[in-house]
């Protein structure tokens, strides 16, 4: 009995390793490095779309239009009536819900190089990783990180006339923006802006996550809401013409910035409408 057991432990162990030899030898086969690049004549773009797997996508300011990556996946991309189509296809999924195997060490990096001129549509969604999008000009930017995994996103020295913002559980950054009208919502990340004018916009976060927003511009006016937790805001220099409407259900609102009387500077033509359920607004 003792020598029948030990012959069925050493077939196993033996099946074991050559079914791991083979398919660590497979993952490898199917893991290996792609990129590419490809440019595009400036005049021939105005929009782009990106959806990414699992990049960190990086949109940046240079002389001509063009594409570089470097991952795991395919690459698709396509010029079709003046918009650049970017799509990061899924190769092979992992059923078993494992990622162990060595030879994934490959971090996928997809570059958007866009020059200087301004563009008429902009639409990007990712599932995880980290988006960095640097002085876009835009008339009009959807960014759609609806999915459960966490991106990081950042959008910096940007001009968008109209921006559509949707996240889960990816937070989002704007520094140094102008943002002419925004609709951000956020349903479990927090919303961050920095030295950044934006107008006309609401600012939504639905669960217990913070809205920062520091050293803003003084013409800014915008609505934002959280359901939980806390909005904090403050400004690049000495407001000169705010009116502050800070509803607090059953947090408090404590405005520590001198130049408001009554919640109010000048004639009040920039209005912040803020809105909490139990966290607290504050003015700095």
């Amino acid at each position: 009995m003792k020598k029948l057991f030990i012959s069925g432990l050493i077939i196993f162990v033996v099946c074991f390793v050559l079914a791991s030899v083979m398919w660590f030898g497979f993952e490898r086969q199917n893991n290996k490095l792609n990129t590419a690049h490809k440019s595009f004549p400036n005049d021939k773009i105005n929009g782009l779309h990106i959806s990414s797997q699992n990049s960190f996508v990086e949109v940046k300011r240079g002389k001509q239009f063009s594409v570089s990556y470097k991952g795991q996946k395919k690459l698709n991309v396509q010029n079709h009536n003046g918009t650049l189509y970017i799509k990061e296809q899924r190769n092979s999924e992992d059923h078993y819900g494992l990622n162990f195997n060595p030879f994934r060490k490959i971090k996928e990096h997809l570059v958007v190089t866009v020059p200087d001129k301004k563009l008429k549509q902009f639409d990007l969604k990712s599932k995880r990783n980290r988006v960095e999008v640097n002085q876009l000009d835009v008339e009009k930017a959807k960014i759609n990180m609806a999915y459960e995994g966490i991106v990081k996103v950042g959008l910096n020295r940007s001009n968008v006339d109209k921006l559509f913002y949707r996240g889960k559980n990816s937070p989002v950054t704007l520094t140094k923006d102008k943002i002419a009208n925004a609709n951000i919502k956020s349903s479990n990340a927090h919303i961050n802006a920095e030295e950044s004018l934006i107008e006309k916009s609401v600012l939504l976060v639905t669960r217990d996550k913070d809205i920062h927003l520091d050293k803003m511009d003084i013409n800014s006016n915008f609505k934002a809401s959280s359901e939980n937790g806390d909005i904090i805001m403050s400004y690049n220099r000495k407001p000169e013409n705010v009116l502050l409407k800070l509803n607090p259900s059953d947090g408090k609102s404590k405005v520590f910035n001198s130049s408001f009387n009554d919640d109010k500077v000048g004639k009040g033509d920039n209005v912040l409408e803020m809105y909490t359920e139990k966290g607290n607004i504050q003015i700095n």
